[in-house]
């Protein structure tokens, strides 16, 4: 069977920003009436499922539609209203298959491939990542959908702010979209992008810091927009084989393939960016509905920020200038024997710039005397293959390029000997193989393996003084197997791998069991058991000497209940204890777990031999969207605790001990007349968490440094307060028949302008311990148009 021969996607024209799309215009009354279309395929095989029986329900049908796969696996629902449905999948000896939350916009194709477990009971399946095609976790799993990305309240189109109204993801700062997940610091966190391991892909990366310089898994804002976005995920805890070199967290992003069947653009205007979008098929004209699509298609997008308006509008950055822009593109395009070729890649630039005050009037902190500059530089470049291996299993290899430069200086006519520089130079060259194999109706295989060569350079000076320059290039390999079993019944699941970590300095190779048993207890209720070792490198910043790994054990065990079509309830407590940590080799309490951002350990020793541990519970009720609302709650509770070289037991900096999160919102729709469909919408998050922890700063060493100079003696003692936001969102959607839609949206972060902590400092000037608040109301109007 052919795979792909008809649906298959590849980009390759070049943006000319804001003017192609004014020059697109009149080619919107070309486009064709909403319609729902994909191909259904085995998950573990590749092989498309003819005569699969697909039904299709929204709030305006509740009997809905129906209709089957063809002879390619292929189907197609037409001339939808818009709105959200419900899709569901039937075929014999498979389980059946839900997928909710399906947004139709008018004038829109939307384009959904299923990747269909055999046998795997998942009543309350959202998504179906499509990067590995395999089903989402059962638990420790985040589904992140374009669409929720777009729908939810000031996310600013991100998905990693995205993540941060689930359980257990926690935002160390307003200005950056860093995630504390489940006590873990944020620097602990890895991007991957279509399957392989990049370079912080993120704009802006010292957002939000302390010293004003980078991070290592964070920034401002992701690089690539929302527009581009496939199902993805964030992986919490209890990952499978397959996903490694990580202890807090995966963020693992796709790319969605551009429509291959018609020409389609998009361009989105706001107070924070323009964002413009073209995708269509490539190498063929535009097709009817009977004719044969191409097998290539197109996806590009061009962002340009606009955030100089909100400080015209008075809205405060820090008195900084930030601009940032980015290109993304994915070509998709059909190999031999149904098998598919993908080109992805990104470019970004970001830079933002502060300049001293010259009226001495208007000086009130020490960073008024001084010129800084911050730039960044990225750039991702890789190629997919997907290829059947008869009918019974697949091959995909990825190879990737990315690579980043960050540069600041900061200088003073008055302060000289306070001068500094950072150039730091990340790159990685990743490639990856999947196999997959069905070896029974019961069970199936997965195994495959991961080479990345990396490199690192940090120069400094600090205070005129340069300071030690850490330097790295090695290769890495992680090789993995995981097998999957399903029982007879349909109502027990086995998966159990096997992940190694192979590091060249000092000679380190892991081995890294996994497991995870899935039971359903009764139609509506399963129980989630996993567990398993893992291993990080340590903060690239380190000198060779001081690099190791560190190493947890993660455990989990969730328990499901799918109370009624559209409410779901979860319980799960997590578990994680690091025992290879690496900490001074004097008594003190430091420890890498509280580190976050790039810094230099002038003259430091570090042995790794100390532990941390992570452990709480999780709750979350959940309404999909369905009949024009939708609702998400969820609370944890939890402790994050380290010890040092001291042997002294103490709450680690990320230890906020509870969060809690409340998202809903509400659409009201009407037809105004035929084909013109008007909804308004309003949606709103509250979040409430405790306070990050800190050192106290000691004001009389402080003062005789001229610098901020923590007391280190109780490591982080102080908890700030409590911090609470709220969101709001408030939208108009228009379809005008079958030719365009359009949306205006007013979001508001932090409506009630609630002053939540950043982090306390000595300043030199105010000769006083300073406190640096977090971000005030942040409005964002924005229109979109889709034609």
């Amino acid at each position: 069977m052919n795979i792909n021969s008809k649906y298959v996607s590849l980009p390759a024209v070049a943006l000319a920003k804001a003017g192609l799309i004014l020059s697109l215009l009149t080619f919107s009354l070309l486009a064709s009436a909403q319609t729902l279309r994909g191909i259904v395929r085995d998950a573990a095989t590749g092989e498309e499922l003819v005569g699969a029986n697909l039904r299709l329900t929204g709030a305006a049908d509740s009997l809905g539609e129906t209709t089957l796969t063809d002879i390619s696996g292929q189907y197609i629902f037409q001339n939808l209203r818009p709105g959200y449905y419900t899709l569901e999948i039937l075929y014999g000896g498979y389980s059946p298959m839900i997928i909710r939350e399906i947004s139709i916009a008018g004038g829109k194709e939307t384009l959904l491939d299923i990747n269909y477990d055999q046998n795997v009971d998942l009543p309350m399946l959202t998504i179906v990542n499509a990067s590995n095609r395999r089903i989402v976790q059962p638990l420790s799993e985040i589904p992140l959908t374009r669409e929720q990305t777009l729908r939810f309240p000031a996310t600013f189109f991100d998905p990693a702010r995205l993540a941060m109204a689930y359980p257990g993801v926690m935002n160390n700062d307003d200005q950056a979209n860093g995630l504390s997940v489940r006590g873990n610091s944020p620097a602990f966190v890895r991007w991957r992008l279509e399957g392989v391991d990049v370079v912080n892909p993120n704009h802006l990366t010292n957002a939000g810091t302390f010293s004003d310089r980078p991070t290592a898994a964070a920034g401002g804002v992701l690089m690539f927009s929302a527009q581009l976005l496939d199902n993805s995920s964030l992986l919490t805890g209890s990952f499978p084989a397959g996903y490694g070199e990580a202890l807090g967290g995966i963020m693992d992003m796709n790319l969605r393939r551009g429509n291959s069947r018609q020409h389609e653009f998009t361009a989105q205007a706001g107070l924070i960016g323009l964002d413009v979008a073209a995708e269509g098929p490539l190498f063929r004209k535009p097709t009817t509905n009977n004719q044969q699509p191409t097998t290539a298609s197109y996806l590009v997008n061009y962002r340009y920020s606009t955030v100089g308006l909100l400080g015209q509008m008075g809205i405060s950055f820090g008195d900084e200038e930030i601009d940032f822009q980015d290109l993304s593109f994915k070509l998709n395009f059909q190999g031999k024997n149904g098998g598919e070729w993908s080109l992805f890649g990104l470019g970004g630039l970001s830079n933002n710039v502060f300049e001293h005050k010259t009226d001495s009037a208007s000086i009130e902190e020490f960073k008024d005397f001084f010129d800084i500059d911050y730039q960044s530089k990225t750039g991702i470049i890789g190629l997919s293959n997907w290829s059947p291996l008869g009918k019974k299993g697949w091959l995909k290899t990825t190879l990737a390029a990315s690579g980043q430069t960050n540069e600041r200086t900061s200088v003073s006519e008055t302060y000289e000997q306070y001068d500094s520089r950072d150039d730091i130079s990340e790159s990685k060259i990743s490639g990856s193989v999947t196999l997959s194999q069905r070896l029974a109706p019961q069970w199936r295989l997965m195994a495959g393996a991961m080479l990345t060569r990396q490199f690192f350079r940090y120069e400094s000076v600090l205070n005129t003084v340069p300071q030690e320059t850490p330097e790295h290039e090695f290769v890495t390999a992680q090789p993995w197997a995981n097998a999957t079993w399903n029982s007879r019944n349909e109502k027990t699941t086995v998966q159990a791998g096997l992940h190694s970590l192979i590091f060249p300095y000092k000679d380190r190779v892991t081995l890294e069991p996994r497991l995870t048993v899935t039971q359903q207890l009764a139609p509506n209720h399963r129980l989630s058991l996993s567990g398993g070792r893992y291993s990080q490198i340590a903060p690239l910043w380190l000198a060779e000497a001081n690099l190791d790994l560190l190493r947890a054990w993660h455990a989990g065990l969730r328990h499901t209940w799918n109370a009624t079509p559209d409410w779901v309830f979860k319980g799960e407590i997590f578990w994680q204890q690091q025992d290879e940590v690496g900490v001074d080799n004097i008594p003190s309490t430091f420890s890498l777990l509280n580190e976050n951002e790039y810094r230099n350990y002038q003259n430091k020793t570090l042995v790794y031999n100390n532990l941390g541990k992570n452990y709480g519970l999780e709750v979350t009720a959940e309404r999909y969207f369905t009949g024009g609302w939708f609702a998400l709650a969820n609370a944890t509770l939890f402790q994050s605790e380290y010890r040092g070289s001291d042997a002294v037991w103490r709450s680690s900096r990320w230890d906020s001990r509870h969060l809690f999160n409340l998202v809903a919102g509400k659409e009201w729709q009407r037809d105004r007349r035929p084909g013109q469909v008007r909804a308004f919408g309003l949606n709103g998050r509250l979040g409430w968490s405790g306070g990050l922890r800190a050192m106290p700063v000691d004001a009389a060493a402080s003062a005789q440094a001229g610098a901020t100079v923590f007391d280190a003696r109780e490591g982080f003692s102080v908890q700030q307060k409590d911090y609470f936001r709220l969101d709001l969102r408030v939208y108009w959607k228009r379809s005008l028949g079958n030719r365009r839609n359009s949306t205006f949206a007013m979001d508001f972060q932090n409506a009630t302008m609630q002053e939540n902590i950043a982090y306390q400092f000595w300043d030199p000037y105010t000769q006083s311990v300073e406190t640096k608040y977090q971000l005030g109301l942040i409005p964002n109007l924005s229109w979109r148009l889709e034609f």
